[in-house]
Formats: C-alpha cells, structure tokens, sequence
C-alpha cells in the first residue's frame, strides 16, 4: 500500500492519523514573530472591532471600524455607549491630534479619547505600544485548534497578556489583571484575528473584544479634518 493511501486510510480510523501523515504543527512563538513582522510592514490595515459583554457606568466602546495608516493615524467610526444609548462617533486622529463628530455635530471638534471610554486608536500600529506589541509580551503560549474566517484557515495561538500593556491600547478597569487573548495568523503569517478577554470596564466582570485586520497595504492616506468655520 502506498504511503498516500495509508495516511488516507489511517486518517479516517484515528484521530491522530492527520497529524501522523501531515505537516507537523506551527511552532507558536514562531507564528507571533512572523505575525508582527508582517503588521509593521505594513503601510496601512482596515480594521473592524466588535465586543461582548461591554458594559459600564461610563462610556463604553462597543465596536467600530476604519482605516489605520502607518506611523499613527485613524479614520473611522467607534460605537459607543453612553447613559444607556448607543452613539456612533465618526473619529480622526492623526499628527497626535484627536477629533470627533457626533451625531448631532456638523464639523468634527477636538477631543479627548479618554472621555469616550477608550484610548486613541491610531496606535494600534505602533510597532512597540500597539496591537503587534502585543505578540512579543505573549505569556504560556500555545497553539490552539485552527479556526476560519471568511473562508480563511487561521493558526490560533492562545496566550496570558500583562494587563497594564492592554490598558494602554485599550482599556481596562484593573491593569493588575492578565488578559486572555486569542491571535489568528492566516497561513501566509498575516495577522487576521484578536480575541481579548478581561476586566474592561469592570475588575469582578469580564467581558470580550474581537479584533480583525485586513486589507493590509492599500494606498491609504488620513489628514486631520478642516477646523470648523
């Protein structure tokens, strides 16, 4: 009997026979690497952010979506929830300057992301402070079962986070806590998924943000909105 057709037999009469007969698993620590390499070259990212379970007595970010633009800009719209009603701010940050336009604004107006519940989302490409940062401070690491998204077969590695280095790309309501994250790396290394699991908005209650990159390098560009006439 041929190789082929045995590993093809003894795959459908065991569990492990796949894994007897195929590539051996993606070394996890490597798959971060390789991850971050290929976010911090990268000129720009689409991305869209969703949660569950956010709830506080303060601003909540609770999603969003938009463009992110190498060395640290965005533009985009972040769900919020504020005193119990849902707001979509149209948000541009960019030259370290943050401006937003609510819903019942005609021009966008500097502002302060702190007061809307999150931090300034155009470091999310900091190749130190943002979500590749993230790869590097990964902590019991280990590759998990692989996952899909829009068709896309994902390596997913699981690992412990400090808490304080989430806090400060996004929030957290106890940085002393650790943070459960989830990375999907596409199998030509693009880092396409971020699940977080932690203490956002509550130290006793966790809840859950899911963050996927895409779109990597396209010719993006984000300038700071007119000021208001």
């Amino acid at each position: 009997m041929s190789t082929r057709w045995f590993c093809a037999a003894l795959a459908l009469t065991t569990a492990v026979g796949a894994g007897a007969c195929g590539s051996p698993p993606p070394d996890p620590t490597a798959l971060l690497h390789q991850a971050k390499m290929l976010v911090d070259a990268a000129h720009s990212v689409h991305f869209q952010l969703s949660s569950s379970g956010a709830q506080g007595t303060g601003p909540v970010i609770t999603g969003g979506s938009g463009e992110l633009v190498r060395p640290a800009s965005f533009s985009g719209m972040l769900n919020v929830a504020l005193s119990g009603f849902a707001v979509d701010v149209n948000v541009v940050s960019t030259g370290g300057s943050f401006f937003v336009k609510l819903p019942t604004d005609t021009s966008y107006l500097p502002a302060n992301p702190g007061d809307y519940g999150f931090a300034d989302p155009a470091q999310l490409l900091d190749s130190q402070h943002g979500v590749s940062g993230l790869l590097l401070l990964c902590q019991s690491t280990a590759l998990s079962s692989d996952d899909r998204y829009n068709g896309e077969q994902l390596h997913e590695v699981g690992c412990k986070l400090p808490g304080n280095a989430v806090a400060e790309l996004l929030t957290s309501a106890d940085p002393s806590q650790g943070v459960a994250a989830t990375f999907g790396v596409t199998a030509d290394n693009q880092l396409r998924k971020v699940v977080l699991d932690g203490p956002f908005y509550s130290a006793t209650k966790h809840s859950t943000f899911t963050l996927v990159l895409d779109k990597y390098g396209e010719n993006v560009s984000i300038t700071a909105p007119p000021s208001p006439g």
